[in-house]
């Protein structure tokens, strides 16, 4: 399984890219079935931000937009850790910053999808509460690089195989997490994800 992540797709941030950017994580990186997260040693301080993600369903490269939506039957919810002081480190000494954004289970993915027939794609609600409160909110109507549109350009790189899942990270990263956290991630009101923080 390969997993990708967008995580500049959003007009904000956007500034004078012409298309996405997506990254690769290992499949170690997901956390599955509303697992709790334990906090790792090697970090003090991690940041996370909502996504939404598809479960590729063919094989395909070199995919044609308009025929992109052919290649996807579910859609959920994810959250992206990022372990932020090792982040800052690692670009004030220009190093790789995968480990970052790379450890175990910093990918947790909401065991249940929503199949795209029951939802328009292009108008998600996403949102992620922490300890009951509203912490980010987004819709994906204000994405610039719609999935579709990120599903053809991945592949004229990468090909797809079944079960590859594409993540696609929204602009407010920035909320901190601490144990005894607890998370929820939902698309349009429906509470996909639901774990804490050890």
């Amino acid at each position: 399984m390969k997993i990708f992540v967008v995580e500049n797709n959003f007009s904000d941030t956007l500034q004078n890219n012409t298309e996405p950017v997506f990254s690769m994580r290992p499949e170690t990186s997901l956390l599955r079935n509303n697992q709790n997260f334990f906090f790792p040693e090697f970090t003090q301080n991690i940041v996370c931000g909502v996504s939404v993600f598809v479960r590729l369903a063919r094989i395909g490269r070199c995919i044609y937009k308009k025929f992109a939506n052919r290649y996807y039957e579910e859609i959920g919810a994810g959250i992206c850790f990022t372990a932020i002081d090792i982040l800052q480190k690692l670009q004030s000494e220009n190093r790789p910053t995968d480990i970052a954004r790379c450890f175990d289970f910093s990918l947790p993915v909401s065991p249940k999808t929503i199949l795209k027939n029951e939802i328009n794609c292009n108008n998600i609600e996403l949102q992620l509460n922490i300890n009951g409160e509203i912490s980010q909110k987004y819709n994906t109507s204000h994405l610039p690089f719609n999935i579709d549109e990120i599903i053809s350009y991945i592949s004229q790189y990468v090909s797809f195989k079944i079960g590859d899942i594409i993540l696609i990270s929204l602009p407010d990263t920035s909320s901190k997490i601490k144990i005894g956290y607890k998370l929820q991630a939902c698309i349009n009101n429906i509470k996909m994800l639901d774990f804490e923080i050890e």
